[in-house]
């Protein structure tokens, strides 16, 4: 059974169900094992790094004013087992750190976020823009029952980890990977739940915190708290070459200002998301995501893409296209210019070898939500190395 749901076969020989996601962040390469460590099969160690540099030049960003910009991101993670059970799959503690910086004048002065956002929908999800901080975005306790065909996760969450892996040449630009309508936060506290139902089918549920700064929570606008419950429904089809998600989620939070707490603001929404692999060239995938409040950025979400192995000898270089519709809506921070925003995107990925891969981009935003311009750009090229 190819692992197209949640795996890595990146760790220790006796490491449970290839479908539990083994983990990754923004940078492209994550499902491929070849730098992952398995240190010591002995005592279950294994651990990963990733370093990525961005350079990008965006056209447009506010009225008579371009800019270029650097980021470096490093990400690692530890897995350690902590009791062995072979039968079952023991315990486990996972720990993932990011830490970003910027590499030139403009990004290095701020505090918080790399330039901000240039009024786009979708600007949250976006890699071109993060939080000038390091974090600890997994500290979670693993345990396994079942014979291996359930995971517990609990501690700190990193929700994107879990959910809505549309697995494409998303290292570009992460709408493409998780939804913006999608509610998946960062480094808050909470709980996880994975099923291996059967041969072609998995299930997640997730309550997490939402308590977080606003770059690590796609709600919080508003210095909100509260909690988000996200279930996911996998299925496996066509031998195992496609893979269909159904995510509905749940919202609740306190909206904290000068005069007091705001009532309690509620949203529902559902994602649901297909992927498949046409043959050994060619994948495709789509999705499409709603929410009910009117207090998000972005309430609708339709999306397409593909990538494409263009040249054969080289089968891990690959080109992705991909082209996503967002309704914007009117919040308490943003007034709405263009209800509907396009984003396009086109990537190349050229992988040099196991530790290293670079890839040019360019992306443009149509009707960007809330900017009173017709087209917003972002050309650069990222560079990830693989330890």
């Amino acid at each position: 059974m190819a692992a197209i749901g949640f795996g890595s076969t990146a760790m220790a020989a006796d490491q449970p169900q290839h479908r539990f996601y083994d983990g990754g962040l923004m940078l492209p390469g994550e499902n491929d094992p070849a730098y992952k460590k398995a240190l010591y099969n002995a005592t279950g160690t294994a651990f990963g790094v990733e370093l990525g540099v961005g350079l990008w030049a965006i056209d447009n960003q506010a009225p008579s004013y371009n800019s270029d910009n650097a980021v470096g991101m490093l990400w690692a993670h530890v897995d350690q087992r902590l009791i062995k059970n072979d039968i079952n799959g023991g315990t486990w503690l996972r720990v993932d750190m990011m830490g970003s910086w910027g590499l030139d004048d403009d990004t290095a002065d701020r505090q918080r976020f790399f330039d901000g956002g240039f009024g786009s929908a979708t600007w949250h999800n976006t890699d071109l823009f993060g939080p000038a901080d390091f974090y600890v975005l997994n500290l979670t306790l693993k345990q396994y029952f079942y014979q291996k065909r359930v995971c517990f996760n609990g501690g700190i969450i990193w929700m994107s980890q879990y959910f809505d892996r549309i697995s494409h040449a998303r290292f570009a630009n992460d709408a493409f990977e998780k939804s913006p309508v999608l509610p998946l936060v960062w480094q808050a506290p909470g709980a996880v739940v994975q099923v291996d139902v059967d041969q072609d089918n998995f299930a997640t549920v997730a309550l997490v915190g939402t308590g977080v700064p606003a770059g690590q929570n796609p709600f919080n606008f508003d210095n909100t708290i509260g909690y988000a419950v996200v279930g996911e429904w996998g299925h496996e089809f066509a031998d195992d070459k496609g893979i269909w998600r159904v995510a509905p989620f749940f919202t609740s939070e306190d909206a904290a200002t000068a005069d007091g707490r705001e009532k309690e603001r509620n949203s529902v929404g559902l994602m649901t998301g297909v992927e498949y692999q046409v043959n050994d060239f060619a994948k495709v995938y789509g999705r499409l995501a709603w929410a009910s409040s009117e207090y998000q950025r972005c309430r609708k979400e339709a999306m397409v893409g593909t990538t494409l192995r263009v040249v054969p000898s080289r089968p891990q270089d690959y080109l992705g296209v991909g082209f996503g519709l967002y309704k914007g809506a009117d919040t308490d921070t943003k007034h709405l210019v263009n209800e509907f925003e396009k984003v396009l995107e086109f990537t190349y990925r050229v992988k040099i070898n196991d530790n290293f891969s670079f890839a040019p981009y360019y992306q443009v935003y149509f009707n960007p939500a809330y900017r009173d311009v017709s087209t917003v750009s972002a050309t650069g090229v990222q560079a990830h190395f693989s330890f």
